[in-house]
């Protein structure tokens, strides 16, 4: 993540230097209309002391996510609680791990289908293990037995049959080659398809599975000496700081996206050798062995060690920690400390925290895209606002909805847990924004052009007073007639405000003034302004199909209804401004969804998970808080609410899931994070830095790589690699614990936080 300083900043440095003036620029601000001007320079937040910080990502709180190895087979142990990374993501597989069958922990197959996600890469990857003489390289055992008479299953490999067997009820082991052509490095899906279920303890279950190993042949099909002893062991010191003991042949591998010049810090101690093995996606795709990094002997005294991943900066890698020993059974390593780490300062937190104005801007249908500068034409009063403001470059909202996204950000808890991802209602006991800010005292008030937005829904808690502008009687429901009516009933009001406007003008019908479209030529087949919500309707049918310069057109129109938009944010700010409520208070302008203009051929919003339907511009204008600037770490506005009640010294609701971006602004280099957005037809999309997983609908799965491929036109499961077991890992832990995951104990499934193994027994 990089915080990038305005063109100002730079430009007074230069001067600072004695260097030459650079080259004249076109002032923007010089044609901006007088209300959208900033008429005084806004006070500067204060220059905050720095401190040096080296934590990054704490290896021994991500132990859930480790991928566990054993005598060089990759193994997943469905009777130990953190299988739960290997599930697959669908709805249509069902398992309850880490249960007791007969005396033996295993996973239950809950129904007749269930699988697995396996990464097979490392020194496992397919390229290292080719065919050899007609024998594949690789296999797999799975140890199982059936729960239900006369079973039978049939053993899917990444969807096609690979054998169909006899399950007795005795516990067996059953091996498989992995045939090449059907193998690829990374995640591999297993899914077992049974042919009965038997009702017991209230479900009906097929099948209990006790583990999955995939190894080379001559691993797998070698008979095993009686039970392995337990891969690891976690231990904790007086302090509550966790260890983590490996037995002798044992290792875990960690997936992650290290920063530029990151070092890998370890504390060992322990009897026999101790091997670090770093490979990336590439390795596994070509065929490369792993680079050892470091293969020290073991100490009982310990052993400080220092590896530099510089050569993996901003890369999704594997890091393979293992000990072995040919000679002494009783070895093991010992692992107190375990942490990727990457220098950067970052500033003491010394604002000053106390009850300030908040006003939110909400704006239906904005696309972070279209607020990028140099469009045209131009929006002046939003980039002059942008300007003084800290801008998330990479905001989401949590769904293409306005109800669900509404409910999201102010109730601070996903659409699945407050009960409107189908944009009803949000659900009895959620405690919104307006009601923590009652509690302080303030007035508050909704001002929306969204006639849906009602108490019915549940969204007006709190509130003192809601006034919906247009609302179908005739009304002018643009954004100026939003913004006259919030100032004509607060411009008399004393004490602390609340304010939030929702504008709706960028969705369709996409009917801007006539002023805002002098350069613009309707073409012969364009829809009129006032029907292009007709418009979007065939489009999704699939009954129009529009030519270039048609869909031009309709994107004018939209372009139009942004600057009505830019035009009534320079009236609120004005009023502000005149008021002399402008640079004490917190001010917040905010996408509530995207809208799509065929980029993945539909139009409107609410149907996909796609860029354009997510990511929303955001930006919070508080100079005596936050400095102006950009963040490209991806958010969501599960965290806007947390965030704003943080900035005004207020304690978060109980029951809120977000924690504050603080951290984030703060931090030039902050720990990776897990965003999940939703649909409601069950579909889901999670990202975690530059990858995005789509989960449906039904059994679909979908990869992309935003950095490579920011328009999401292909799509890479087959060879997501590390990036996409990042991503699965992270949204397994989040989606199988929704309803009680809280980020600011936990923090996400990308990055744990020690309470979250602690709190599951892990």
């Amino acid at each position: 993540m990089r915080r990038r300083t305005t063109r100002w900043g730079a430009w007074m440095w230069l001067a600072l230097l004695g260097c030459p003036e650079p080259h004249a620029r076109e002032d923007p601000s010089a044609s901006l209309p007088e209300i959208g001007r900033v008429s005084e320079p806004a006070p500067a937040a204060p220059t905050p002391r720095l401190e040096s910080k080296d934590g990054w990502l704490d290896l021994l709180a991500q132990r859930p996510n480790a991928v566990l190895l054993r005598d060089g087979a990759m193994v997943v142990d469905l009777g130990l609680q953190s299988s739960t990374k290997h599930l697959a993501l669908t709805r249509q597989s069902a398992w309850r791990v880490a249960e007791s069958v007969d005396g033996r922990r295993a996973g239950l197959v809950v129904g007749k289908t269930a699988a697995l996600d396996l990464p097979i890469d490392g020194e496992l990857s397919p390229a290292l293990h080719p065919e050899t003489d007609g024998h594949p390289g690789l296999a797999m055992a799975i140890t199982l037995r059936a729960l239900a008479p006369e079973q039978a299953v049939t053993v899917l490999w990444n969807d096609r049959p690979l054998a169909n067997l006899m399950v007795s009820s005795a516990w067996e082991r059953r091996t498989f080659s992995l045939p090449p052509d059907l193998t690829h490095h990374g995640d591999n899906r297993l899914r077992l398809h049974f042919r009965r279920t038997l009702g017991e303890h209230g479900a009906e279950l097929a099948a209990a599975v006790a583990s999955v190993e995939i190894g080379t042949h001559e691993r797998i099909t070698a008979v095993p000496h009686g039970e392995p002893p337990p891969p690891f062991r976690v231990d904790h010191d007086d302090a509550g700081r966790p260890s983590l003991t490996l037995a002798a042949g044992t290792a875990l591998a960690y997936y992650v996206r290290p920063p530029r010049r990151a070092r890998l810090e370890l504390d060992v101690h322990g009897k026999g050798v101790f091997e670090v093995l770093v490979s990336s996606s590439d390795d596994h795709r070509q065929g490369h062995a792993p680079t050892m990094a470091a293969q020290d002997p073991l100490r009982e005294t310990g052993n400080h060690r220092v590896i530099d991943l510089s050569a993996w900066g901003d890369t999704p890698i594997r890091i393979e920690l293992r000990t072995r020993s040919d000679r002494d059974a009783e070895a093991g390593a010992r692992i107190t400390a375990a942490r990727v780490v990457a220098k950067r300062d970052t500033p003491l937190d010394r604002r000053t925290r106390k009850l300030r104005d908040l006003i939110v801007l909400a704006v239906e249908g904005a696309r972070a895209d279209e607020l990028e500068l140099g469009r045209r034409p131009p929006l002046p009063e939003l980039e002059a606002f942008m300007n003084e403001a800290l801008v998330f470059d990479r905001a989401y909202a949590n769904s293409p909805l306005a109800i669900p996204s509404h409910a999201s950000w102010l109730s601070s808890v996903p659409p699945p847990v407050h009960m409107t991802v189908r944009g009803t209602y949000v659900a009895d006991g959620q405690t919104m924004l307006p009601e923590v800010l009652a509690r302080a005292g303030h007035y508050r008030e909704l001002v929306a052009a969204n006639e849906d937005i009602t108490a019915d829904r549940g969204l007006t808690q709190g509130l003192d007073e809601l006034r919906i502008v247009g609302g179908g009687h005739g009304q002018d429901d643009h954004g100026t007639a939003v913004v006259n009516e919030a100032v004509s009933r607060t411009q008399a009001r004393m004490g602390r405000l609340f304010l939030m406007l929702d504008l709706a003008d960028p969705l369709a019908p996409y009917e801007p003034t006539r002023d805002k479209l002098d350069d613009a030529v309707m073409p012969p087949r364009g829809p009129m302004a006032h029907l292009t919500h007709v418009w979007v309707g065939r489009v999704k049918l699939g009954k129009v199909v529009p030519d270039e310069k048609e869909l031009a057109w309709v994107r004018r129109l939209y372009r139009g209804e942004l600057q009505m938009v830019s035009q009534a944010t320079g009236e609120l700010l004005a009023f502000l401004r005149e008021s002399h409520r402008l640079d004490d208070a917190i001010v917040v302008f905010m996408g509530v969804h995207g809208e799509e203009f065929l980029e993945h051929g539909s139009a409107g919003h609410g149907l996909t998970l796609y860029e354009e339907s997510l990511r929303v511009p955001l930006a919070i204008r508080a100079p005596e808080l936050v400095a102006s600037g950009r963040i490209d770490a991806p958010v969501d506005l599960l965290d806007l609410a947390p965030t704003l009640v943080d900035l005004l010294g207020l304690p978060p609701a109980q029951a809120w899931q977000g924690e504050s971006l603080v951290r984030i602004i703060d931090d030039p280099v902050p720990p990776p994070r897990l965003l999940v957005a939703y649909l409601g037809d069950g579909s889901k999309a999670g990202i975690v830095d530059q990858a995005k997983l789509w989960l449906g609908p039904g059994l679909s799965e979908r990869f992309y790589d935003l950095s490579r491929d920011p328009g999401e036109t292909q799509d890479l499961l087959a060879d997501g690699g590390v990036a996409l077991r990042i991503v699965r890992a992270a949204m397994a832990w989040q989606l199988a614990y929704a309803d009680r995951w809280r980020r600011a104990r936990w923090g996400t499934g990308a990055e744990l936080r020690p309470a979250f193994a602690q709190d599951l027994g892990m």
